[in-house]
């Protein structure tokens, strides 16, 4: 554990250059780059693109293309929206095909380093150029009459999504036992279990191949507007001199910041992630979103014993940072102040985000932090306004503890704040 003031001077040290295994705290690394190398008013763009305008017809003669470059707040209901815009300009009919670019983000959608019976979870889906509802796919299961197949609804539709088996309807005010599994094959799953009749469920899985099931979503919503394409979607890069019909721009990044860092959203850390590795090396990987939070790392002075980082999120197992290297981020970002700072960013203690259910006393209003759990690991990082030194920064990260570690952690914050 490490506690600085926003000076940097420690204030308590216990074993704080030992590094640990971090969890989602290892998110505020990710923020702190972002914030520095593309600045807090840096947005992403997704665009629907064409060769030539819209003809006089209402065609597009070739392709209409899907552009995206890296957007972890991009939503179906986003590309709608383009697509209502494209029939109001007066688009009738596609002579080519959808064609989705994801050349911006490359390397593999789920970071090998992550554990394998996280596959298939809602927290550990993929990372792609083109992001769509988180890369997830939503299931609505509605209980019908008993005895009979319940009603599944998937969102968005679209041809992309396998479904087989049956989820059976039981009697009114039942306990509900809904399976969604993924398949081996990708984007087909297996429906299974009971839900009370009446009962709405909603379920959130990763999608698989994200660029050519974000072409077929953009196929039916074309459809749904009955606007024709005449062949099959595919995946490629878009013309250079293609035309923009359509740019989606996402809000600020600190407002997406604000939204990783309070729901310790893992799929905004990977974007994120690639999305500075690609600002800096104009190749956007993990390796190089690594490498430039490294740089970051360094160029600020902050020390970094036994770092060893594999993701933006801090989902795998194998990452190591030390108690110093997250107290000193913190410490920097705030003594800089203004849009670097990352206090407003963070949930407030017992009432807001991942530590609306944590249990403070004297902190209660006071802390601003991050929480971080994995298997065997508990951890919070952020800021304390301590009763007598005023704000302090300060990192606690418990591994493999046989009692309540994050019973601990509270307690230690509750004390930290007497200072």
């Amino acid at each position: 554990m490490a506690v600085l003031s926003v000076d940097g001077i420690t204030v308590y040290d216990n074993r704080a250059y030992r590094a640990t295994t971090p969890a989602s705290v290892q998110k505020l690394i990710v923020a702190a780059a972002a914030l520095d190398v593309l600045g807090p008013q840096y947005r992403f763009h997704t665009i629907l693109a064409a060769q030539r305008p819209i003809d006089a017809d209402g065609t597009i003669d070739g392709n209409l293309w899907l552009v995206g470059s890296g957007d972890p707040s991009f939503r179906s209901t986003d590309l709608d929206a383009g697509v209502a815009l494209l029939e109001r300009a007066g688009l009738r009919r596609v002579t080519g095909s959808v064609a989705v670019d994801a050349e911006a983000m490359h390397g593999p959608e789920l970071n090998p380093h992550w554990e394998a019976g996280d596959s298939g979870e809602d927290y550990a889906a993929p990372t792609s150029a083109v992001s769509l509802d988180g890369d997830t796919v939503e299931f609505d299961v509605t209980g019908t009459s008993p005895g009979e197949a319940a009603d599944v609804q998937i969102v968005p539709e679209s041809d992309a999504i396998g479904v087989s088996g049956e989820i059976q309807t039981s009697s009114s005010g039942s306990d509900s036992d809904v399976t969604i599994a993924p398949q081996q094959a990708p984007n087909t799953f297996l429906l299974s279990g009971s839900i009370g009749a009446g009962t709405t469920e909603k379920d959130w899985l990763p999608v698989r191949s994200v660029p050519q099931y974000a072409g077929a979503v953009l196929v039916r919503l074309l459809s749904d507007r009955t606007i024709a394409v005449n062949a099959a979607p595919i995946v490629a890069r878009a013309p250079l001199e293609s035309i923009a019909l359509w740019d989606h721009r996402s809000a600020a990044l600190r407002a997406l910041e604000r939204h990783m860092l309070f729901f310790s959203d893992n799929h905004y850390a990977e974007q994120l992630l690639r999305a500075v590795g690609r600002e800096r090396s104009d190749v956007a990987t993990d390796a190089s979103g690594i490498a430039t939070e490294l740089r970051y790392l360094s160029e600020r002075g902050i020390p970094t014993p036994e770092l060893r980082i594999n993701d933006g999120s801090g989902l795998a197992p194998d990452n190591r940072i030390a108690a110093i290297t997250l107290a000193r981020v913190l410490a920097d970002a705030e003594s800089r102040g203004g849009e670097s700072s990352l206090y407003l960013l963070l949930p407030l203690g017992g009432r807001q985000g991942t530590l609306k259910e944590y249990d403070f006393t004297t902190a209660l209003g006071r802390v601003r932090a991050k929480s971080g759990h994995i298997g065997g690991v508990a951890s919070l990082a952020g800021y304390a306004n301590t009763l007598h030194h005023g704000r302090v920064a300060f990192a606690f990260s418990i591994n493999g503890s046989p009692g309540d570690p994050d019973a601990a952690i509270v307690r230690a914050v509750n004390r930290l704040i007497e200072y």
